[in-house]
């Protein structure tokens, strides 16, 4: 019970540190958006010098980018509930930085483990009704 309150409390810190700063000078400037989840994303593109670069390279000088993004989300006290994705965007030189929450206890497969035997348990109820009425 204390992972879901747990998990339920920083959705709520995560949400109220987004919207704060949404419209603030730094959002705009590392071109941060969110998504309905108040997942927080941004594309890293490479500078002009780095074109010659390989792969390998591009990806450290993503990283050391990253580095001011990480400050930024630091102080906005987020760190400690948020963890970092980073993805190629195919066919180009850009990265794509999402920072989404860490989460205790929800995941897909539990919350759809519980709803099914929650379907399971209500469906058996209603077909045996009078069983059960019966039996009492």
């Amino acid at each position: 019970m204390k992972n879901i309150y747990y998990d339920i409390k920083s959705f709520l810190i995560l949400r109220s540190e987004v919207k704060k700063h949404i419209n603030q000078p730094d959002w705009n400037r590392f071109n941060f958006r969110h998504d309905w989840l108040y997942r927080i994303y941004t594309v890293i593109n490479p500078g002009e010098k780095d074109f010659g670069d390989d792969e390998a390279m591009l990806k450290i000088k993503t990283v050391e980018k990253m580095e001011t993004l990480n400050k930024y989300i630091d102080t906005m006290g987020l760190s400690e509930i948020v963890s970092l994705s980073i993805e190629k965007i195919p066919e180009t030189n850009s990265h794509l930085v999402v920072y989404y929450q860490i989460f205790r206890w929800f995941s897909p497969w539990r919350v759809f483990s519980r709803l099914f035997c929650l379907t399971t348990a209500i469906t058996i109820i209603i077909a045996y009704w009078s069983n059960i009425i019966a039996f009492f």
